[in-house]
């Protein structure tokens, strides 16, 4: 692929989310001490989470639809030409912020959903693979069960099981899915988002899931959408994590970005972006937010409680060890 920009000198650095972003982080910094890009780097770094099956809100061990589907979600971003590629809807396939990479590289569309998604990744020889572990199903049932719960239905679980997904009435689950968000019960709803800035002063950002534990079939997660869960310019670049319903509704990423680009800094410029959202919309859910800019400097911030301790880590070429921050809460001022 051929990618033509202004060359700005800069010491890399790369920046990822929650603390299995420090595996990304490891992985994306080898990467740029071998002289690759930074797409090159945020790729592989996403790649090493998504193949671990520890991780149970990305690729390989994420926690089914509420139909027992791992539907995966992911997207890249170039800032310096805006070009990008997302996936979402994505299943049987490993690595779902690489399809990313080849609908930016060889599409000419931005996003690939759904048997599109999945017939797209075949013909670019992504294999079939299967990214629901044991634990996860474990936890998918385990979940089912506590939503069969809070739907207070008259039905058998047994019935429920049968008729799961659209063939119960939408108003109810979507209910009960809230009421399960709301109390802490599904838990496992972080992405992984990583950004990155090489040597020759491409930006990019890249964001991948499995989405929400035991979503409704076909459900979009913002970490596929540009401009919500993922973006970069020639400016800077940000990723979100969370529930991304909020951050859609917001593009939560191109907002930092845009703030960035008037001057704020990373931190700076995700503390705006998290109070504008705030001032527009009561947000009673955690939301996460990285940023980095084109001077190398890197910041976060969330909308959190005590329950949801958001932490980032940074490396930058010359530095010997990664630096680990945990961000602020925003609130706003009463």
């Amino acid at each position: 692929m051929d990618i033509e920009w202004e060359i700005t000198l800069s010491e890399p650095v790369i920046i990822s989310n929650w603390n299995h972003g420090k595996q990304a982080v490891t992985t994306g910094i080898g990467i740029l001490r071998k002289g690759g890009s930074a797409l090159d780097a945020v790729e592989a770094g996403i790649c090493s989470v998504e193949d671990d099956p520890e991780t149970h809100s990305v690729g390989t061990g994420g926690i089914p639809n509420i139909e027992g589907v791992v539907e995966l979600d992911a997207s890249i971003m170039i800032g310096n030409t805006h070009q990008s590629g997302a996936v979402t809807g994505l299943v049987m396939t490993k690595n779902p912020i690489s399809v990313a990479r080849k609908v930016m590289e060889l599409c000419p569309h931005v996003m690939l959903s759904g048997e599109g998604a999945l017939h797209f990744a075949r013909a670019c020889g992504f294999e079939y693979y299967e990214p629901l572990t044991p634990w996860a199903k474990d936890r998918w049932e385990a979940l089912r069960k506590l939503l069969f719960s809070a739907m207070k239905n008259e039905i058998s679980f047994s019935q429920f099981t049968a008729k799961v997904g659209y063939n119960i009435e939408p108003e109810k689950i979507a209910s009960a899915l809230e009421l399960l968000i709301k109390s802490g019960e599904i838990r496992e709803a972080g992405t992984v988002g990583t950004l990155c800035l090489d040597a020759n002063g491409m930006i990019v950002a890249g964001t991948s899931t499995s989405g929400l534990p035991i979503h409704l079939p076909g459900r979009v997660a913002d970490s596929s959408v540009i401009g919500a869960g993922t973006f970069a310019s020639e400016s800077g670049a940000a990723s979100s994590t969370g529930i991304g319903e909020y951050v859609i509704r917001h593009t939560l990423s191109r907002k930092a970005c845009d703030y960035i680009e008037e001057g704020s800094s990373p931190t700076e410029a995700c503390e705006k972006a998290l109070l504008q959202m705030l001032k527009r919309e009561n947000v009673p859910h955690f939301i996460g937010l990285i940023a980095l800019n084109r001077n190398g400097n890197v910041g976060g911030a969330c909308i959190s409680n005590e329950a949801h301790q958001f932490t980032f880590q940074y490396q930058r070429l010359s530095d010997g060890d990664m630096h680990e921050v945990t961000a602020n809460p925003v609130k706003l001022k009463s």
